[in-house]
Protein backbone atom coordinates (compact mmCIF):
# COMPACT_ATOMS: atom_id res chain seq x y z
CA UNK A 1 0.00 0.00 0.00
CA UNK A 2 0.48 3.63 0.04
CA UNK A 3 3.21 4.87 2.29
CA UNK A 4 2.72 8.64 3.85
CA UNK A 5 4.55 11.00 6.03
CA UNK A 6 6.76 8.56 7.48
CA UNK A 7 9.58 10.18 9.33
CA UNK A 8 11.80 7.13 10.22
CA UNK A 9 15.56 6.54 11.87
CA UNK A 10 17.20 3.56 13.07
CA UNK A 11 20.00 3.29 15.15
CA UNK A 12 23.42 1.35 13.53
CA UNK A 13 24.01 -1.97 14.94
CA UNK A 14 20.49 -2.35 16.53
CA UNK A 15 17.53 -4.73 15.22
CA UNK A 16 14.12 -3.58 14.23
CA UNK A 17 11.00 -5.34 14.32
CA UNK A 18 8.48 -3.39 11.90
CA UNK A 19 5.06 -4.97 12.49
CA UNK A 20 1.70 -4.48 11.66
CA UNK A 21 -1.73 -5.58 10.09
CA UNK A 22 -1.49 -7.04 6.52
CA UNK A 23 -1.46 -4.50 3.89
CA UNK A 24 -0.18 -1.85 6.62
CA UNK A 25 3.04 -1.14 4.71
CA UNK A 26 5.45 -2.70 6.05
CA UNK A 27 7.08 -4.80 2.81
CA UNK A 28 6.89 -1.28 0.94
CA UNK A 29 8.78 0.61 3.61
CA UNK A 30 11.36 -2.38 3.53
CA UNK A 31 11.80 -2.54 0.02
CA UNK A 32 12.27 1.48 0.21
CA UNK A 33 15.29 1.18 2.01
CA UNK A 34 17.30 -0.73 0.05
CA UNK A 35 15.94 1.20 -3.34
CA UNK A 36 13.47 -1.23 -4.89
CA UNK A 37 12.32 1.50 -5.70
CA UNK A 38 11.95 5.24 -5.23
CA UNK A 39 9.97 7.63 -3.17
CA UNK A 40 7.70 10.50 -4.61
CA UNK A 41 8.66 12.37 -2.35
CA UNK A 42 11.41 12.84 0.66
CA UNK A 43 14.34 10.72 0.63
CA UNK A 44 15.91 7.65 2.26
CA UNK A 45 19.80 7.97 3.32
CA UNK A 46 22.11 5.24 4.78
CA UNK A 47 24.77 6.18 7.13
CA UNK A 48 24.05 10.02 6.30
CA UNK A 49 24.35 9.27 2.31
CA UNK A 50 21.00 9.14 0.16
CA UNK A 51 20.25 6.42 -1.01
CA UNK A 52 19.48 7.78 -4.61
CA UNK A 53 22.67 9.28 -5.18
CA UNK A 54 24.46 5.62 -4.55
CA UNK A 55 25.71 3.65 -6.76
CA UNK A 56 23.83 0.68 -7.24
CA UNK A 57 26.25 -1.81 -7.12
CA UNK A 58 27.80 0.09 -3.74
CA UNK A 59 24.44 0.11 -2.50
CA UNK A 60 23.42 -3.80 -3.01
CA UNK A 61 27.14 -4.43 -0.69
CA UNK A 62 25.51 -2.41 2.21
CA UNK A 63 21.91 -2.98 2.18
CA UNK A 64 20.37 -6.12 1.05
CA UNK A 65 16.82 -7.75 1.57
CA UNK A 66 15.88 -11.36 2.21
CA UNK A 67 12.70 -12.24 1.02
CA UNK A 68 10.09 -15.38 2.37
CA UNK A 69 10.69 -17.15 -0.84
CA UNK A 70 13.83 -18.19 -1.14
CA UNK A 71 15.04 -18.34 -4.93
CA UNK A 72 17.86 -21.12 -5.55
CA UNK A 73 19.44 -21.99 -8.78
CA UNK A 74 20.16 -25.41 -9.66
CA UNK A 75 23.76 -25.28 -8.77
CA UNK A 76 25.82 -26.31 -5.77
CA UNK A 77 25.47 -24.89 -2.36
CA UNK A 78 28.53 -23.00 -2.50
CA UNK A 79 27.39 -21.61 -5.38
CA UNK A 80 24.03 -20.26 -4.40
CA UNK A 81 25.77 -18.64 -1.42
CA UNK A 82 28.51 -16.64 -3.79
CA UNK A 83 26.08 -16.68 -6.83
CA UNK A 84 29.60 -16.48 -9.08
CA UNK A 85 31.35 -13.80 -6.69
CA UNK A 86 34.94 -14.55 -6.24
CA UNK A 87 34.87 -15.96 -2.31
CA UNK A 88 37.29 -17.72 -0.27
CA UNK A 89 36.22 -21.23 1.06
CA UNK A 90 36.62 -19.26 4.76
CA UNK A 91 34.01 -16.79 3.61
CA UNK A 92 31.28 -19.01 2.35
CA UNK A 93 31.60 -21.08 5.91
CA UNK A 94 31.36 -17.70 7.76
CA UNK A 95 28.74 -16.54 6.47
CA UNK A 96 26.85 -20.27 6.46
CA UNK A 97 27.66 -20.49 9.95
CA UNK A 98 25.84 -17.28 10.97
CA UNK A 99 23.16 -18.06 9.02
CA UNK A 100 23.19 -21.35 10.76
CA UNK A 101 22.96 -23.39 7.68
CA UNK A 102 26.42 -25.03 8.33
CA UNK A 103 25.19 -27.70 10.46
CA UNK A 104 22.73 -29.43 7.55
CA UNK A 105 25.44 -28.35 4.61
CA UNK A 106 27.61 -30.89 6.68
CA UNK A 107 24.95 -33.61 6.37
CA UNK A 108 24.39 -33.15 2.17
CA UNK A 109 26.05 -36.08 0.41
CA UNK A 110 28.82 -33.82 -1.03
CA UNK A 111 29.21 -31.02 1.75
CA UNK A 112 28.92 -27.33 -0.08
CA UNK A 113 29.68 -29.15 -3.32
CA UNK A 114 26.02 -30.72 -3.80
CA UNK A 115 23.67 -29.38 -6.03
CA UNK A 116 20.61 -28.37 -4.63
CA UNK A 117 17.95 -29.48 -7.65
CA UNK A 118 15.93 -26.45 -9.74
CA UNK A 119 14.66 -23.82 -7.24
CA UNK A 120 16.62 -25.80 -4.33
CA UNK A 121 13.71 -28.33 -4.29
CA UNK A 122 15.92 -30.89 -2.31
CA UNK A 123 16.14 -28.86 0.73
CA UNK A 124 13.47 -27.94 2.82
CA UNK A 125 11.82 -24.39 3.03
CA UNK A 126 13.92 -23.28 6.29
CA UNK A 127 17.00 -24.70 4.64
CA UNK A 128 16.22 -22.75 1.32
CA UNK A 129 15.68 -19.49 3.76
CA UNK A 130 19.06 -20.08 5.67
CA UNK A 131 21.29 -20.64 2.50
CA UNK A 132 19.21 -17.27 1.17
CA UNK A 133 20.41 -15.46 4.13
CA UNK A 134 24.47 -17.02 3.66
CA UNK A 135 23.95 -15.34 0.67
CA UNK A 136 22.99 -11.80 1.65
CA UNK A 137 25.46 -12.50 4.89
CA UNK A 138 28.74 -12.97 2.70
CA UNK A 139 28.34 -9.59 1.63
CA UNK A 140 28.65 -8.28 5.13
CA UNK A 141 25.86 -5.67 4.79
CA UNK A 142 25.52 -2.48 6.57
CA UNK A 143 21.79 -3.11 6.19
CA UNK A 144 19.76 -6.11 6.37
CA UNK A 145 16.67 -6.59 6.05
CA UNK A 146 14.68 -9.58 6.41
CA UNK A 147 11.23 -9.69 4.66
CA UNK A 148 9.77 -12.62 6.78
CA UNK A 149 12.85 -14.14 5.85
CA UNK A 150 12.47 -16.59 8.76
CA UNK A 151 9.16 -17.93 8.23
CA UNK A 152 10.06 -21.47 7.98
CA UNK A 153 13.33 -21.44 10.44
CA UNK A 154 12.53 -23.65 14.13
CA UNK A 155 12.58 -19.97 16.59
CA UNK A 156 15.51 -21.50 18.43
CA UNK A 157 17.48 -21.68 15.44
CA UNK A 158 16.21 -17.97 14.38
CA UNK A 159 17.08 -16.60 18.00
CA UNK A 160 20.75 -17.65 17.40
CA UNK A 161 20.87 -16.57 14.05
CA UNK A 162 19.99 -13.03 15.37
CA UNK A 163 22.11 -13.36 18.45
CA UNK A 164 25.07 -13.51 15.97
CA UNK A 165 23.66 -11.03 13.88
CA UNK A 166 23.66 -8.52 16.89
CA UNK A 167 27.36 -9.37 17.58
CA UNK A 168 28.39 -7.80 13.81
CA UNK A 169 27.13 -4.38 14.44
CA UNK A 170 24.81 -4.79 11.08
CA UNK A 171 21.73 -2.68 11.31
CA UNK A 172 18.85 -5.63 10.97
CA UNK A 173 15.47 -4.70 9.95
CA UNK A 174 12.81 -7.97 10.67
CA UNK A 175 9.18 -7.64 9.09
CA UNK A 176 7.71 -10.11 11.34
CA UNK A 177 5.24 -11.84 11.59
CA UNK A 178 5.76 -13.57 14.85
CA UNK A 179 5.91 -13.28 18.41
CA UNK A 180 9.39 -15.26 18.63
CA UNK A 181 10.88 -13.03 15.93
CA UNK A 182 9.84 -9.76 17.29
CA UNK A 183 10.63 -10.59 21.22
CA UNK A 184 14.00 -10.56 20.00
CA UNK A 185 14.31 -7.42 18.87
CA UNK A 186 15.58 -3.71 20.32
CA UNK A 187 13.09 -2.10 19.24
CA UNK A 188 9.06 -2.34 17.73
CA UNK A 189 7.93 -0.41 15.24
CA UNK A 190 4.39 -0.46 14.65
CA UNK A 191 2.33 0.09 10.98
CA UNK A 192 -0.94 0.99 10.34
CA UNK A 193 -2.09 2.31 7.30
CA UNK A 194 1.19 3.38 5.94
CA UNK A 195 2.34 5.10 8.92
CA UNK A 196 4.34 4.32 11.98
CA UNK A 197 1.71 4.55 14.41
CA UNK A 198 4.16 3.75 17.61
CA UNK A 199 7.58 2.75 18.19
CA UNK A 200 8.55 0.76 21.89
CA UNK A 201 10.00 -2.55 23.40
CA UNK A 202 7.84 -5.63 22.39
CA UNK A 203 6.79 -5.03 26.02
CA UNK A 204 5.88 -1.36 26.22
CA UNK A 205 3.87 -1.80 22.79
CA UNK A 206 2.07 -4.87 24.44
CA UNK A 207 0.83 -3.09 27.55
CA UNK A 208 -0.25 0.62 25.91
CA UNK A 209 -1.40 -0.44 22.61
CA UNK A 210 -4.58 -2.53 22.36
CA UNK A 211 -4.11 -2.67 18.16
CA UNK A 212 -0.37 -4.49 18.84
CA UNK A 213 -1.59 -6.66 21.20
CA UNK A 214 -4.81 -8.14 19.61
CA UNK A 215 -2.24 -8.37 16.38
CA UNK A 216 0.71 -10.54 18.48
CA UNK A 217 -2.07 -12.39 19.77
CA UNK A 218 -3.58 -13.11 16.61
CA UNK A 219 0.17 -14.40 15.63
CA UNK A 220 -0.07 -16.95 18.39
CA UNK A 221 -3.52 -18.17 17.53
CA UNK A 222 -1.94 -18.65 13.89
CA UNK A 223 -4.06 -16.17 12.46
CA UNK A 224 -3.23 -12.44 10.48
Amino acid sequence: RGIESISLSVAPGKTIAMVGPTGSGKSTIAQLMVRLFDPDSGCISLDGHGLAQLDRDALADNATIVFQEAFLFDDTVANNITLGADRSMDEIEWAAGLAQADSFIGELPEGYDTHVGERGTSLSGGQRQRLALARALIRRPRLLILDDATSAVDPSIEGAILDGLAELDTTVVIVAYRRSSIVLADEVIFVEDGRVSDRGTHDELYRRLPAYQGLIDAYDNGGE
